[in-house]
C-alpha cells in the first residue's frame, strides 16, 4: 500500500501540473461555431470584449499571424485557423474567472489529480500507521520523535556546557567536531527513522512541517561541525547556538506543552 500511495501521489502531482499549465491555453476550434468562447463580456451599448493573446504568433518563416495583446475576435481566430493554429495562450482575464474555468480543457484532469492526491495521502498515512502498530507489537521498542529530539537537545546542551571548562579554542573545536559528529552519525538518522510515527500522528502535511524544522536544525549542526573542522572557531560557536535554538523550536513543534 505504501508503494501504491507513493506512486499515486507522484503521478497525480505530475498530471496536475500538466493540467494546470493548460489553464491559459484555449482551443481555437475547427470552425467558427465555438468562437463565442472567446467573448469575455458583452456590455450593453459598448463593444464586445474578447480575450487577448498573451504573446504574438508567427509562422515558421517569422511572419506574424497575430500580435501580442490582439483581440481574439472572429477575424483573428479565422486567421489562426487558416494558419493551422490549434491552441492560443490568452492573457489573464481580470474578473473573468468563470469564463477561464469554462475554457480550461484540463480541469477534469486537475480535479482527478486532486482527488488522487488525497487518496494517496490517505494510503500513505494508513501504511505509516500500520508500521507503527507493527513496531509496537514487536519485541524491540521504537523511540518516539520526542525522545530522539530530547537526546539531540541533551547532546547539544552538554557540549555547550563543556566548552566553558576548556582552555583553548583548539580544544573546544575538537570537542565540537567529536560531539556533533556523534549527533550526525547516530541521532540524526534515528530521528529520520521515526517517520512512520510522525505520519501516523500528523499526516503527510504535518510530517513535512516537522521535517522542515528538523532539516533547519540539522543544517545548523552541520555548519557548526564544518566550521570547527575548518578551524573557524567563532563561526562554529555561533552556529552551535543557532542549532540549540533550532532544536528547542523542533521540540516545541513536537510537543507544544513543553
Amino acid at each position: 500500500m505504501k508503494l501504491i500511495g507513493n506512486l499515486l501521489v507522484w503521478i497525480c502531482v505530475a498530471s496536475g501540473l500538466m493540467a494546470a499549465s493548460s489553464f491559459y491555453a484555449w482551443e481555437v476550434g475547427a470552425d467558427p461555431s465555438a468562437d463565442d468562447r472567446f467573448i469575455i463580456a458583452e456590455p450593453a451599448g459598448e463593444p464586445v470584449q474578447y480575450a487577448r493573446l498573451l504573446r504574438s504568433i508567427n509562422t515558421v518563416d517569422g511572419n506574424e499571424i497575430a500580435a501580442a495583446d490582439e483581440e481574439l475576435n472572429p477575424q483573428t481566430l479565422a486567421r489562426l485557423r487558416d494558419a493551422g493554429v490549434k491552441r492560443v495562450i490568452v492573457k489573464h482575464v481580470s474578473g473573468g474567472h468563470l469564463k477561464m474555468l469554462a475554457n480550461w480543457t484540463g480541469k477534469s484532469i486537475f480535479l482527478a489529480s486532486a482527488v488522487g492526491l488525497i487518496a494517496g495521502g490517505m494510503l500513505l498515512r494508513g501504511a505509516a500507521k500500520r508500521e507503527v502498530d507493527d513496531a509496537q507489537l514487536s519485541d524491540a521498542p521504537r523511540e518516539t520523535p520526542e525522545e530522539v529530539c530530547g537526546q539531540i537537545r541533551g547532546a547539544i546542551a552538554d557540549l555547550r556546557g563543556s566548552l566553558g571548562g576548556m582552555s583553548s579554542d583548539h580544544e573546544k573545536m575538537h570537542a565540537i567536531v567529536r560531539a556533533l559528529g556523534e549527533v550526525q552519525a547516530e541521532l540524526v538518522p534515528k530521528f529520520a527513522e521515526t517517520r512512520p510515527i510522525l505520519i501516523a500522528r500528523r499526516g503527510v502535511g504535518g510530517f513535512a512541517s516537522v521535517m522542515d524544522a528538523f532539516a533547519a536544525m540539522e543544517r545548523k549542526i552541520n555548519r557548526s561541525w564544518s566550521a570547527a573542522a575548518d578551524g573557524a572557531f567563532f563561526e562554529s560557536v555561533a552556529a552551535l547556538e543557532d542549532a540549540a535554538a533550532a532544536a528547542d523550536q523542533l521540540a516545541e513543534m513536537l510537543n507544544p506543552s513543553t
